[in-house]
């Protein structure tokens, strides 16, 4: 039987598929890469790749047995006619092959996570995929994973009262990695458009420099005012700033503070309780003061269902087929985008409130 949609995947690495020799075949999140997860849902089929790389691209054919390779995106979606498309390139090379597919009748785009290097191009990209109408996910996959997904309506119920702030920990960097828990705060808050930023980048030499990302000098690159970018140490192309404390202040009042320390773990305060998830997804709570008595209830989620990964391509299958709007959209991966780059506004004034969103569009941050 053939599958109802066709799909093409440019970027032949880890999340295009190589990870899935990583992650354990128990897991909850697996399957985890793109073609793993394609290949796990009836409706679709992948019917080639792309790769800038011949070696990458070689070694992926032959892991997953795509016989249809090629070295240009272009020419790949202009023969193969794919219905989807994921982009898996690093972000730095992401806008060009979302627009080209946008703009070359794909009908809908899985793009991995950070969108692009610039307001500039994340512009460009949000026109290509409206102007086109579409279905449109990127990659912050805590947005799609079961636990989160019923934290967040426990939230929207009224479970804790209303939400007032939200505590984000982990140390990571700014395009890459930070769009998992900016997109996971404002998700668990009901996507309100965020109004404000304030916050810094972790230099070179800081207290809070330490652990692998000290050995990485991508994590720390200098800023050079005369072409308005961070640039990527000699003989790399990633310039991936390391992220300090930062808050976030969004219309509907609450406001989210992120630490720099920690394993993804978020907590979510109301004025009748809290919500919480540790250590990346491992554990998930509602907690609240029980009503007309001073006991504490207390709620366990049990995630379930389809990986992050598969949820993600069946929220971009629905609306292809019925026009319900993919749960990462376009609208809201921008909230997101204009958060990351206001961060680096806000570091390059010395730490000042930046409002959002930002008039500079032009900044140019080369992430993974």
């Amino acid at each position: 039987m053939t599958a109802k949609y066709k799909v093409a995947i440019i970027g032949t690495g880890r999340m295009g598929g190589l990870i899935e020799d990583e992650v354990p075949s128990n897991a909850f999140s697996s399957p985890y890469g793109h073609f793993s997860a394609y290949a796990a849902i009836a409706e679709t089929e992948v019917v080639a790749v792309a790769n800038r790389g011949n070696e990458r691209l070689e070694r992926f054919s032959k892991r997953f047995g795509v016989s249809n390779a090629y070295l240009d995106y272009r020419e790949m979606i202009e023969k193969e006619r794919p219905d989807i498309v994921s982009v898996t390139t690093p972000s730095v090379h992401r806008a060009a092959p979302i627009i080209f597919a946008a703009e070359h009748g794909v009908r809908g785009i899985y793009a991995e996570k950070g969108l692009c290097a610039s307001l500039a191009e994340a512009d460009q990209v949000a026109a290509a995929v409206r102007s086109n109408g579409v279905a449109f996910n990127w990659g912050a996959m805590r947005r799609h994973h079961d636990g989160f997904v019923r934290m967040a309506a426990a939230i929207a119920d009224g479970d804790i009262g209303e939400p007032r702030y939200v505590v984000m920990h982990t140390h990571t960097d700014l395009i890459k990695h930070h769009p998992h828990t900016i997109d996971l705060v404002q998700m668990q808050i009901g996507d309100p458009t965020p109004l404000w930023v304030e916050g810094t980048l972790v230099q070179k030499g800081d207290l809070l420099e330490g652990g692998r990302a000290a050995e990485r000098p991508r994590a720390y690159p200098d800023y050079d005012a005369e072409t308005h970018s961070f640039v990527a140490p000699p003989g790399e192309e990633i310039a991936d700033p390391m992220v300090g404390y930062f808050r976030v202040g969004y219309e509907n009042g609450v406001e989210a503070m992120f630490v720099p320390i920690g394993s993804l773990d978020i907590e979510i305060y109301g004025t009748e309780g809290k919500a919480y998830s540790w250590e990346n997804g491992e554990l998930f709570r509602i907690r609240r003061a029980g009503k007309g008595s001073s006991a504490v209830e207390e709620t366990e989620i049990r995630p379930t269902g389809d990986s992050p990964t598969v949820a993600t391509v069946r929220s971009v299958i629905r609306e292809m087929e019925t026009g319900q709007r993919a749960t990462g959209n376009i609208d809201v991966t921008m909230q997101a985008v204009e958060t990351q780059f206001g961060i680096a506004h806000s570091h390059l004034q010395g730490g000042a409130r930046v409002t959002l969103p930002v008039q500079d569009r032009s900044l140019y941050i080369p992430g993974g």
